[in-house]
């Protein structure tokens, strides 16, 4: 089963558009290697939002963590500041009838 998670931090000021840059390069890591199905990042004007998705996808990240050379975390703590993680999920799915009834 699936489990997907949230990091979100807060962009340093000025770092936006250099942000933006790195991650248009992609993760620095092999996604399907480190046992996500997907992971997505959301930049926003003073917020970034990365989504992990996959079994055990929280231990995953946390493994991930600990194996990612440390100029990539350095780097990436230069661009942005106060991550959280968000582990609490909540959703919704449109109804099948078109009357909100599933």
């Amino acid at each position: 089963m699936n489990e997907q998670f949230a990091v979100v931090a807060t962009i340093r000021p000025g770092k936006h558009d250099q942000l933006a840059r790195l991650l248009a390069q992609g993760p620095p890591f092999e996604v399907a290697a480190h046992g996500f199905t997907s992971h997505h990042a959301f930049i926003g004007e003073r917020t970034v939002v990365f989504v992990f998705e996959g079994p055990s996808a929280l231990e995953r990240v946390q493994e991930l963590r600990r194996r990612l050379p440390m100029t990539e975390l350095a780097r990436m703590g230069l661009l942005v500041h106060d991550p959280e993680l968000l582990t609490d999920r909540l959703s919704w799915e449109a109804a099948t009838d078109g009357v909100g009834h599933a």
